[in-house]
């Protein structure tokens, strides 16, 4: 690796924790590196991740979009291998999918509420461009995160 590719070297991740304020705001806990740091969600995006996240989507009676899109993925031969977490400007995220084919991989690029749900769904890596890395801030308990509601 060199400095001009640095930026995008790719960090494993996880999700460890969703949390809902009073006002109807999510933030998810991501772990990179062994510490924990808050991105944020809105209200639609953070309610279908904490349905996927606390098992509710396992045999749902009506399934979501984002399983009827990974069950066509996988009628037509694809799979999700990762999701990267590429870039942020302001306070929006970018996200690539990976998805591997017989023939040739397939990508796309998506928000972040989508990819982690479907990350979830999934359960395929994650990962976060140290570019995107730096720019993160990290889950204060005492301060930031004190008006918000631990749902995990």
């Amino acid at each position: 690796m060199n400095r001009n590719t640095e930026p995008f070297e790719l960090i494993e991740c996880n999700l460890e924790k969703i949390i809902l304020d009073e006002n109807s705001d999510y933030v998810v806990g991501l772990n990179i590196n062994e510490e924990i740091y808050g991105l944020k969600l809105n209200s639609y995006d953070g309610t279908m991740l904490t349905f996927v996240d606390s098992g509710c989507a396992e045999n749902p009676h009506i399934n979501i979009i984002h399983q009827i899109l990974l069950q066509f993925k996988k009628t037509v031969g694809c799979k999700l291998q990762r999701v990267i977490i590429e870039a942020k400007y302001g306070d929006v995220f970018y996200c690539r999918l990976h998805w591997s084919h017989e023939k040739q991989d397939i990508y796309n690029v998506c928000g972040l509420g989508d990819a982690l749900i479907l990350q979830s769904l999934s359960g395929c890596e994650m990962f976060v461009a140290d570019f995107v890395y730096k720019q993160l801030d990290k889950f204060d308990e005492d301060g930031f995160m004190s008006n918000f509601e631990d749902y995990t």
